[in-house]
Formats: structure tokens, sequence, C-alpha cells
């Protein structure tokens, strides 16, 4: 935003306090909202439906992405989170590691007529003003479901490592998880690898890790990895160095997207309590969390140090309870990993569970007020900030979407701005015209989105700023949009003034262009 138009907004503001219009301030629809929806592609969970190699079967998975994508946009969402890599292999062209077995049928065999998964998202969710988030699998191999013998198996061999859980009942199968060993310098290489020839060569707007580190209870002292810590000439403890490997591997990653493409957000979305039960929260001088953090010293990962670090721009914390839940309410959960974003500088959109839609008698009008009062929670915490809710999965939406598209979502928002990127002012759009039912204008700079707004004819400039986010209110958006043109709603075709301001890729929204 210019020193005009900054100037225009504190004197509208200031008037507005003077003639007490703080109650309108605080019914203002939220401006900047993260609306996520988890898309896995793990076993074909939320996508593909069905696997092939031919043609026919490649144009049926574009089909069923498109549908996909039209029923989040219908819902009001505006990101989806794109599962990439599920077990070090690839949803999309890799010359690191093999084609996904959920898109072909197996793995390492390539799809017909060089169909590429992660292209042809990212295009139809920048095409529906959405932004796309690679997802990525970060260590996680194989399991029992997915074992693997193939010559890419025996050239990661050497930085594996493997874990059985032979279960105390005999009637129970053991269970088998192999991974990339985050102790061994070379596995923490690849995986900064993938995420730059990820980062490199396609149009991501963020990528995501999940919380897979090190596998569930995998045991301390001799054995695994014990070897390893001892011939590191680390004075930590076994479980403080494995937090450190996961540490190391997250600041790589980090340091790498802001080198190749600062403007891609990198966040995580670990389990849904944290701080350590108090350990790691008392380190920063913060309360604990309430609820039970198994993922310290079970998985060996420790969020707080990620935000600490600055390395990533927000955290997804798994929050999958209701607000009524005897030992992990959702309210004071969420109250928490928002108030440690906010100490630390960064965001905090929480993940919601929707799973249990796919329950007989789960998918119910009480259950979708359940998840939308979370989302009040969510909005209530930050403020005047930016909140956020990512919704798992993209297959349980539904019917869901639909009271979303009532209620929650029913304004349109931006996607957040990551206030501590900064950005060079791209300047305001020049020929702005009308045409019927399009909006046109030359573009500002390629890594530019645009925010759309249509103002009544009857509400001046200054009664259509925002009070409490700045520039227009999200009253009159109508969109965003990754490219230099715009189709007008039918109900939006008389009486308007439309507005057309730049969003650059870190969120910074600037100065308007007007037509009429």
């Amino acid at each position: 935003m210019n020193r005009p138009y900054i100037i225009m907004y504190r004197l509208f503001l200031t008037l507005l306090l003077t003639v007490t219009s703080l109650g309108a301030a605080a019914t203002e629809p939220v401006k900047r909202e993260m609306r996520g929806a988890w898309v896995a592609t793990i076993y074909g969970l939320d996508w593909p439906s069905m696997k092939g190699t031919d043609a026919a079967t490649a144009d049926a998975q574009r089909r069923a992405m498109t549908d996909m994508l039209d029923r989040l946009q219908a819902a009001g969402f505006n990101a989806v989170m794109f599962q990439v890599r599920t077990f070090s292999d690839a949803m999309y062209k890799s010359s690191l590691e093999p084609w996904a077995a959920a898109l072909t049928g197996k793995r390492g065999v390539a799809p017909a007529d060089g169909w590429d998964p992660l292209a042809y998202c990212i295009d139809e969710c920048h095409r529906r003003g959405m932004e796309c988030h690679a997802w990525v699998n970060p260590f996680r191999y194989s399991t029992s479901a997915t074992p693997y013998t193939d010559r890419f198996d025996a050239k990661m061999r050497p930085m594996l490592i493997t874990y059985t859980q032979r279960p105390k009942n005999k009637r129970e199968k053991a269970r088998t998880t192999v991974i990339l060993d985050p102790g061994n310098p070379k596995a923490r290489q690849h995986v900064v690898d993938i995420c730059r020839d990820i980062v490199t060569r396609y149009d991501i707007d963020g990528l995501i890790f999940d919380d897979y580190f090190y596998p569930d209870r995998l045991p301390l002292g001799r054995g695994y990895d014990f070897d390893e810590w001892k011939k590191s000439g680390t004075k930590l403890s076994q479980a403080d160095w494995r937090r450190d490997n996961v540490n190391l591997t997250v600041s790589a990653v980090s340091d790498m997207i802001k080198e190749v493409k600062p403007h891609v957000a990198f966040g995580i979305s670990p389990a849904g309590v944290g701080g350590g039960n108090g350990v790691s929260a008392s380190r920063y001088g913060l309360e604990p969390c309430r609820g039970n953090d198994w993922m310290y010293d079970r998985i060996y990962c420790d969020p707080l140090a990620w935000l600490a670090n600055g390395d990533v721009d927000y955290v997804s914390p798994q929050i999958y309870w209701n607000r009524d839940h005897s030992t992990n309410p959702y309210g004071p959960i969420a109250t928490w990993w928002s108030g440690v974003a906010n100490h630390f500088g960064r965001h905090f959109y929480a993940s919601h569970s929707l799973s249990s839609f796919a329950n007989k008698g789960g998918d119910t009008p009480e259950a979708w007020r359940e998840r939308g009062a979370q989302i009040d929670i969510n909005r209530e915490q930050a403020g005047d900030g930016t909140p956020g809710s990512i919704h798992y999965a993209a297959r349980n939406i539904n019917r869901f979407g639909t009271h979303l598209a009532q209620n929650q979502y029913a304004i349109p928002a931006l996607p957040p701005a990551y206030e501590w990127k900064t950005s060079a002012d791209p300047g305001t759009v020049t020929h702005l015209s009308r045409k019927n039912n399009r909006l046109s204008w030359h573009p500002v700079d390629r890594l530019c989105r645009y925010a759309v707004y249509a103002i009544p004819a009857d509400v001046d400039d200054l009664d259509a700023m925002s009070v409490r986010y700045g520039g227009y209110s999200a009253d009159y958006l109508l969109g965003l949009t990754y490219d230099p043109a715009f189709t007008i709603p039918d109900t939006k075709l008389k009486g308007y003034r439309y507005a057309v301001t730049p969003v650059d890729r870190n969120g910074h929204e600037w100065e308007a262009a007007i037509t009429q």
C-alpha cells in the first residue's frame, strides 16, 4: 500500500473512531484467512480414485481433480494442500524419485501423455484464484502395506531406518515402518533436494510438511541410530539429538526456500498438542499446552523450535477434537497455539478433522456447526491478525461445503499476508477497462495476483474502506485472480464501480485502480 493510500486510510480510520464506529468494525467480515483443504493422495484417499497408465485413466483423473476443485471453490475455499510425496515417491515429474503407485498402480511407472498432476493442480487452482501448497511427507519411505524392493530401494537403503513393532498380542501382525534417517546428513540433504526440485520447477504458493518424523516410539538406546548418535560427538541426549536432526532438516529446507523462491510459504502440520508437556514451552517462557504432547518424546519433534528459529511461516496443528472433549477440548488448545504463533510472529492455521463425517450418522448439521464454531474461535483468537483453518480431508467436505458457503465462508477472503516478508511496491494496474461482463488490465508483475472489488455506486471510497484490515472491506470483494482479467458475476453488473488491487505473492495488497 503506497503512501497516499495509507494517508487516506488513516484519515478514514480517525474519522471512524471519532464517530464511534467501533461496533461496525467488530462485525466487519474477515478479509484475510487461510481456508484450506487437505487433498490426500496416499492410497487414493481423496484423489485419484482410479489408477492406470493409459490416456483414458489420465483423462478421468483430470476430470476428477477439476470436479473436486470446483466443489472447493463453490464452498469458499481459497487454498488446497495437495499431497505430492507420500512414500518417497512423486505425484509430479521427478528425476530424483519414482512415480507414485497411487497414480499409475505401480511405483516408478509413468502416467500417459506426459500427465503431471502437480502442474495441473497448480494451474487449476490458480485459474480459480486459489493457492496451491505442495504437501510433502519428508521422511516416510514405506510401511508394511507398501513394501518396496526395486532399484530405487537399493539406492536408498544406506539412508534408511527400519523399525518393526511387534505386538504383545500374537494374533496381531507386526508393523514395519521405514524412514529416511534424519540423523544421516545425506538423507537430510535428499529431503532438501526433493523440496528444492518442487519449489524451483513448480509455481506453488506454499510447501507444507505433515506430522511424520521419526517412527512412533522408536526405542532409545542400543540399536537403530545409537552408533550414529555416539559417533556424532554431540553432548545432546539421544532424544534431544533426534529432535535436533529434525530441526536441522526443517532449517535447511527453510533456508533453501528463502534462497530460491522466498515468496513460497513454508508450513508444518504437527500433532494437535505441543510444548513438550511443559519442557519446551518453559524453554521459551510459555505456559504449557493443555493435553498430552506425545510427539515430543515419541516422534522427536518440537514445533516451538521451528517457530523460535523463524524457519516456518505457519503451523497447522491437527486439533482433531471437539470443544467439549474431556481432556483435549478444542478451544483452550487452539487458544494456546494462536498465542504461541503470535509470540513468535508467525501464523497459526488449525487443522480440523472431518473424518467423523464419513461415519454413519456423522455428517450432520450439528457436526457442521461444531466445525464452524471452531473456525469462529480461530478468528476470535487472531483478533485483527490472520486466522486460518485447513480441513482434513477433501473427500469429507461434501454437504459441509454448502454449510460453509452459507455461513463462515459466505464472503470471500484473500489469502493471508506474511507481514515479515518484504515486498517492493509493484505499482497500480494500468489500462483497467470493462467490456460487458469482463474486466481486464495490464499486469504489474508476473508474481502478482489481483483482488477485485465491486463497490456500489452510492457508497463512496471512504465508506468502502476496511476499518480493521486496510484497503477495501471484504464486503465488496469479488475474488482473487492470478490473471489480468476477471469475469464480473451477473448480480454485480449494474450499479457498481470496480477496483483492482495488486496482491503480491507474499500476500501484501497495494493501491487500487478503479473503473466504472
